[in-house]
């Protein structure tokens, strides 16, 4: 899939939409990476991990002026890709693993971190936080890689918006 055909296929998906409370709230969500289909990257199912039924295509968070933070913890799931050995990619900050910002202001509130499961980076922590309190639209892709085969670009979320208000 091309970006446009990623966004559209977003689109159609629904939105993984949280209303933030003052306290914090956890979330465990899963990606499950599969094989491209003739040469084509293929969209990768991205769920909460109690409910694989119900496929997310983009992210909303909704701060409403009361602070707190998402805290979501992403796992790796590579039941349809045997025999693959893909994990999440690391960056040089150390605070965008596992992605690729798309957006310029992408990290003042947005942080994730791969963490060593068996170990391979098949678990990202992700933190979101309404630092500025202003409306944010940012566009990433997954970045994971494999040993010695590159890096795998995905659709992570090609319209997340965090809403203060």
């Amino acid at each position: 899939m091309n970006k446009a055909e990623v966004d559209n296929y977003c689109d159609s998906l629904p939105s993984l939409d949280i209303q933030v409370p003052a306290d914090d709230i956890d979330i465990s969500m899963v990606l499950r990476p599969v094989e491209p289909v003739d040469g084509v990257p293929q969209y990768w199912p991205f769920y909460e991990a109690d409910n694989p039924e119900e496929l997310f295509g983009n992210m909303d968070f909704h701060f409403g002026g009361r602070g707190g933070k998402v805290k979501i913890k992403l796992t790796l799931d590579l039941s349809s890709v045997p025999g693959r050995d893909i994990e999440f990619a690391l960056s040089t900050s150390r605070k965008l693993d596992g992605i690729l910002a798309l957006s310029p202001d992408f990290k003042h509130q947005f942080k994730t971190t791969a963490q060593r499961i068996n170990g391979r980076y098949t678990e990202l922590s992700i933190v979101v936080k309404d630092k500025e309190h202003i409306p944010d639209n940012f566009s990433f892709l997954w970045l994971c890689e494999t040993v010695g085969e590159g890096m795998h670009f995905v659709s992570g979320d090609p319209r997340i918006i965090i809403i203060p208000d």
